[in-house]
C-alpha cells in the first residue's frame, strides 16, 4: 500500500477517542447493546493494528450490519421515527471502524462523525450541550488533522493545540452566520419519538396522580414578567379544566375535546368571548416551556392576548394545533380580575357541570343536600364546606389508599390528601347540591430566580383547585387546599408539608448552603438566558434584530453588512497569525541586539548566517572605522549581559543600542 494511503497511527487514536467523546451523549436513549458492539469492534481494531486478526470478511460483515439492523428494529419497535434513525446511524458510525483500511476510508468516516456530533442536539439543547458539542467537533477535527501527517509524527499536543486554533478562529464566523443565515428551524425542532415523552401533567386525573408528580423538581416552563409581578398567591398557571367524573377519574367530556370549542388566533372572534369581561390590571409575560408531547399551553387566567399559533377554548386555557416537541416560547397578556359567563349557562354546559356518576358515594350526596338546604346560598355553602376542610383535615404527599366510594372515603374517614383530593371532593359536593362546577389542573407559584428575574416552574408545583358557577359573578376560582393549607398557596409546597413528607420531594441537597445555592441559581440563570437568546432565536426574532441593527431588511444592507463583518473578522485573524508569527527572543540581549543588527543592515552592513557578533563588528569596522568604537562597545555588553547574566550589562546594552545611529561617514 502507498505511503499516502495508509493510516497514521496518530490519526487512529484520535479516532478511538473521537469515537468515545461523540457516543457518550447518546448513551441515555440508544439500546445498551450498542455499547457492547463498540467494544467488540474496537477491541477487534486493536488486534488488526497488533497484527494479531486480519480484516472482517465479507460474510462477518453481512452478519454484523444485518444482526445490528435487526435489532435496532425490534428495539424501536418496527418504527422508523427519528430516534431509529439515529440508532442505525451511530451503528454505522461504529462498524465502519474495522472495515477502515485507506487513509480515504478514515476521512470518510470523520465526515460520517460530524453526522453524529449534530444528532445529540436532537435530545439535548441546554448550555452544556453546546458546549459538549464544541469539544466532540474539536476532538474531531483534530483526528482529521492528524488523517494529513506522516506516519511517524506523535505529536499529541501540537495536534491538539493546532485544531483548538482552527475550531477558535472558525467561532467567529460561526457566530455571523448564526446572526444573519435565514431560520430554517433547529435541529432540536425534529419531534422525537413520542415514546420518549417526558413524565408530567396527564390529561386525566385521579387520587395520586398529583402528589407523586409534585415530588420531582424536573422543569416544567419559566415565566419571565414585563414590570410588575403578580403576588405568589395570585400565580395559578392554569392547564387543563375537566368536567367529566366517572367515580374514580377526572377527565374532558368530549365537548372540552372538539376543536370546535376552541377560538383560534387567526379565526373572527366567537361569540362566547363576548361573555369574558377584563376587570383588572394587565400582566404581560413571557413563557419558556419544555417539551411536554401534549398540546396544551400553561397561562394565568384570564389570556387577553397571545401568539398566533395558540387557540382559546371556552374553558380559558390555551392551546396549540401540535404537541409540544420542543422547548418553544410564547407572550402572553392576562388579566387577573375578570367575569365570564356571569348571566347565564348553557343548557349543555350546566349538564356538563353539574354531571356525576349515578349513585356514587351516597353519603356525600345525602350530607351536600343536607347542607344546601340549611345553607340558603350557595356562597354560604361553599364558605361551610371550606370549614369542615380547616377544622379536621391533614395535607400529605402520602394519602391513604381510597376505595370505589374515593369521595366519602376521603371527605368522611381518612381526610388526608394532596391538592387533587380536595379539588375532586370539593367540586363532587358542590355538584350534588346543584352547584355547577369543575377541576382546573396546572401549577401555582415558581421559585423567584433573582438574578435573571424570572419564575422556574417544576412538577412540584403541579396543582389542582376548583372552578364554580355562581349567578351573576360566572365562573369563580375556588382553592379548597388553601382552607387546609394555606402555606401552600403563600409559600409554596416546601412550606406547606410535614418533615416526612419533605424527605419525599425531589429537593437538591445543595438549597440548604446559601453559597451552593447562589451558584445553582446563577446557573440555572445561565440556561435561562441561552434559552431566551439563543434557542429562542427564530425568524421573528431575527427579523427584529436586524431592523434594529441595520434599519432596515433589505438584502444590500443584509449582503453589505456579511461584507463587512466578514472583511473585519478575517483581517482580525490574519492579524492574529501575522503576530503570533513574529520572531521571539528567550533572552532580551538579543532583542535589543537583533534591534542593532537591523540598523546596521539599513545601512547596507547585513550579518551573515552563522556569523559571530564580535566578527561581524571587525568586519564592519574594517569598512567604516567611524563606527568601530559603538560597534565593539555594543558587541562586548551584549557577550556580558548573554553570556555572563549581567544585569547592569543590559541596561548599558537597551540605552547603546537606542543612541546608536549609522550616519554617511560619520561615526555615531
Amino acid at each position: 500500500m502507498r505511503e499516502a494511503d495508509q493510516i497514521p497511527r496518530n490519526s487512529l487514536a484520535w479516532l478511538l477517542l473521537a469515537q468515545a467523546v461523540i457516543l457518550a451523549p447518546h448513551v441515555v436513549h440508544v439500546p445498551l447493546w450498542i455499547w457492547g458492539v463498540w467494544l467488540f469492534v474496537v477491541f477487534w481494531r486493536w488486534q488488526i493494528f497488533r497484527g494479531a486478526w486480519g480484516f472482517p470478511g465479507w460474510a462477518v460483515k453481512l452478519v454484523l450490519v444485518a444482526s445490528s439492523s435487526a435489532g435496532i428494529y425490534l428495539v424501536y419497535r418496527g418504527s422508523f421515527g427519528v430516534q431509529t434513525m439515529v440508532g442505525l446511524l451511530i451503528v454505522g458510525f461504529i462498524l465502519k471502524l474495522i472495515e477502515m483500511r485507506k487513509r480515504g476510508d478514515l476521512l470518510l468516516l470523520c465526515h460520517l462523525g460530524y453526522f453524529v456530533i449534530a444528532t445529540q442536539f436532537l435530545f439535548f439543547s441546554n448550555v452544556f450541550a453546546a458546549l459538549y458539542g464544541l469539544l466532540s467537533l474539536t476532538v474531531l477535527s483534530a483526528t482529521l488533522l492528524a488523517s494529513h501527517q506522516s506516519l511517524d509524527q506523535h505529536r499529541f499536543w501540537r495536534t491538539l493545540r493546532l485544531t483548538g486554533m482552527l475550531v477558535l478562529q472558525a467561532i467567529p464566523l460561526m457566530l455571523l452566520l448564526f446572526l444573519i443565515a435565514p431560520r430554517v428551524g433547529p435541529l432540536w425542532a425534529v419531534p422525537v419519538n413520542s415514546s420518549a415523552a417526558k413524565t408530567g401533567m396527564s390529561d386525566t386525573m385521579s387520587p395520586g396522580d398529583i402528589s407523586q408528580l409534585s415530588r420531582s423538581a424536573e422543569l416544567v416552563f419559566r415565566a419571565t414578567f414585563d414590570g410588575d409581578v403578580p403576588p405568589q398567591s395570585e400565580l395559578y398557571w392554569r392547564g387543563l379544566v375537566f368536567s367529566h367524573f366517572d367515580g374514580r377519574r377526572w377527565s374532558q367530556s368530549n365537548a372540552q375535546i372538539s376543536r370546535a370549542n376552541i377560538n383560534w388566533q387567526e379565526q373572527e372572534r366567537a361569540d362566547w368571548r363576548d361573555e369574558l369581561r377584563y376587570e383588572g390590571r394587565e400582566y404581560r409575560y413571557q413563557v419558556i416551556i419544555e417539551p411536554t408531547q401534549q398540546p396544551w399551553l400553561l397561562s394565568l387566567t384570564a389570556p387577553q392576548q397571545w401568539d398566533s399559533e395558540a387557540g382559546l377554548t371556552q374553558e380559558l386555557n390555551l392551546q396549540r394545533k401540535r404537541p409540544i416537541t420542543q422547548r418553544i416560547q410564547y407572550r402572553i397578556t392576562s388579566s387577573l380580575a375578570f367575569s365570564y359567563q356571569a348571566d347565564q349557562l348553557e343548557d349543555w354546559q350546566r349538564r356538563q357541570a353539574l354531571q356525576l356518576p349515578g349513585g356514587s358515594n351516597p353519603r356525600t350526596r345525602e350530607i351536600a343536600e343536607q347542607w344546601q338546604r340549611e345553607a340558603g346560598s350557595a356562597e354560604a355553602l361553599i364558605e361551610r364546606l371550606l370549614q369542615h376542610y380547616n377544622a379536621s383535615f391533614r395535607y400529605t404527599l402520602q394519602p391513604p389508599i381510597l376505595g370505589q366510594e374515593s369521595v366519602d372515603e376521603f371527605l368522611w374517614q381518612t381526610q388526608k390528601g394532596f391538592c387533587e383530593h380536595f379539588a375532586s371532593s370539593f367540586v363532587f359536593f358542590m355538584r350534588a347540591a346543584g352547584i355547577p362546577a369543575r377541576v382546573v389542573v396546572g401549577y401555582q407559584g415558581g421559585e423567584y430566580n433573582p438574578l435573571e428575574n424570572y419564575y422556574a416552574v417544576r412538577q412540584r408545583e403541579a396543582h389542582a383547585w376548583s372552578e364554580v358557577w355562581l349567578p351573576g359573578r360566572g365562573w369563580v376560582r375556588i382553592d379548597p387546599t388553601a382552607a387546609v393549607a394555606p402555606e401552600r398557596i403563600e409559600q409554596g409546597v416546601d412550606f406547606s408539608l410535614e418533615e416526612e413528607d419533605i424527605q419525599l420531594l425531589d429537593n437538591s441537597f445543595v438549597s440548604g448552603i446559601s453559597l451552593l445555592n447562589t451558584l445553582r441559581l446563577r446557573w440555572e440563570g445561565f440556561n435561562y438566558l441561552w434559552s431566551r437568546w439563543v434557542l429562542g432565536y427564530n425568524a421573528e426574532t431575527q427579523g427584529a434584530f436586524l431592523e434594529r441593527l441595520l434599519g432596515g431588511m433589505d438584502i444590500w444592507r443584509i449582503a453589505l453588512f456579511v461584507l463587512v463583518a466578514g472583511a473585519l473578522i478575517i483581517g482580525a485573524i490574519m492579524l492574529f497569525l501575522l503576530w503570533g508569527q513574529r520572531k521571539r527572543y528567550h533572552y532580551p540581549a538579543d532583542r535589543y541586539y537583533q534591534r542593532f543588527c537591523n540598523k546596521l543592515a539599513r545601512s547596507g552592513f547585513s550579518r551573515q548566517p552563522g556569523e559571530a557578533p564580535r566578527d561581524f563588528a571587525q568586519r564592519v569596522s574594517q569598512q567604516r572605522p567611524d563606527l568601530s568604537t559603538p560597534l565593539y562597545t555594543i558587541t562586548e555588553l551584549y557577550e556580558w549581559a548573554s553570556y555572563a547574566g549581567n544585569q547592569a550589562a543590559l541596561v548599558d546594552l537597551k540605552r547603546a543600542v537606542t543612541r546608536f545611529v549609522v550616519r554617511p561617514g560619520l561615526s555615531s
